[in-house]
């Protein structure tokens, strides 16, 4: 009787492990804003312009004119002119969100390619909104000049954190000609910046206690970002011999804000985007570049139903299921 009772409910207990549910965190990330930059022009809702010589001793003038900042084939390009315009030698644009947007946390996601070449100083980065340089706080999710990409993070009082990778080491010339996705993870007790889903500077918020204005931690304040490409300056390097335009491409900026309530688990192989998400919203995913003599081929679905939105595509947007989801890039041989 005692063997027949324990078969009963081993089987009542291996039909419960049939049907559970899939398991739920608590806490995840939803979609909040991006820009996908489709055009025809910039959004002047959201990004506006800062005029003039503003910083570092820059060679370039900053403009309004759509030849420094314009949307083409789905991408924002920030272009760099040598056009002595109106008496300045270089030309370029500062595109910010500030008066318009600002966040205090989330998780901020670029994909963009940068131009390298001697005298170019691109960056995207946040400053606190209520307070003035540097009691606000900066945080430069990417920045490049002289060879070497910068992931800074900076108090209130210039106490600089500032990790870097160099150009040589991330790839070379193959690096520099592709695309990747830049991450800032930001909450109450940490900063997380990343590059192609590798973190590089991992930032305790509480190291900057006491670092604002009246003693405020200015990294528990809002922010807002800018999208710019300086020239030259105390870092860009001489320009005087580099063959311009000099341009500054960003695919997307998207952000993603943190709900305390249930979530799934999305693994990302091969690519980033990997997290919790609440079901229903949109994750980024993107393939990490190819190794050489590949290409990138579709997103392949391990596990779960998530809706992927071009599954050929090594950028794209995926929509969280109501369970956990896994994926992988796959790839495959270039054609000669």
């Amino acid at each position: 009787m005692r063997c027949l009772l324990l078969i009963s409910m081993g089987l009542i207990l291996g039909m419960a492990l049939m049907v559970a549910p899939t398991y739920a965190a608590t806490g995840g990330w939803q979609f909040s804003w991006g820009d996908e930059f489709t055009g025809p022009n910039v959004d002047s809702t959201v990004w506006g312009y800062e005029i003039g010589n503003i910083r570092n001793n820059e060679a370039q003038y900053y403009t309004n004119r759509i030849e420094n900042s314009f949307i083409d084939n789905g991408t924002l390009h920030i272009r760099a002119l040598r056009d002595n315009w109106n008496g300045h030698q270089y030309t370029s644009a500062s595109r910010t969100t500030r008066n318009t947007k600002s966040w205090l946390y989330g998780r901020f996601e670029m994909r963009a390619q940068i131009d390298i070449r001697t005298g170019s100083w691109p960056a995207w980065w946040a400053l606190g909104f209520d307070e003035p340089w540097p009691v606000c706080g900066e945080v430069d999710m990417m920045e490049y000049y002289q060879n070497q990409c910068l992931f800074n993070i900076m108090d209130g009082k210039r106490a600089w954190y500032s990790p870097r990778k160099s150009i040589s080491d991330l790839g070379g010339d193959r690096w520099v000609a592709q695309f990747h996705v830049w991450t800032w993870e930001w909450d109450s007790t940490k900063m997380d910046l990343s590059l192609d889903g590798n973190l590089i500077n991992h930032f305790l918020v509480s190291k900057a206690d006491g670092t604002g204005r009246n003693g405020i931690n200015p990294f528990r304040q809002p922010m807002y970002m800018i999208i710019n490409q300086a020239i030259g300056g105390s870092m860009g390097g001489d320009p005087s011999h580099t063959d311009f335009p000099i341009d500054y491409h960003i695919d997307w900026i998207r952000v993603h804000v943190w709900k305390d309530t249930t979530s799934f688990a999305l693994i990302v192989r091969n690519g980033t985007g990997s997290g919790p998400y609440i079901a229903g919203t949109k994750a980024s995913i993107t393939a990490l570049p190819p190794s050489p003599g590949q290409v990138f081929d579709y997103w392949a679905i391990d596990q779960g139903i998530p809706v992927i939105g071009d599954s050929l595509a090594p950028s794209a947007l995926l929509t969280m299921p109501a369970g956990k989801a896994s994926i992988s890039a796959r790839y495959k041989k270039a054609v000669p």
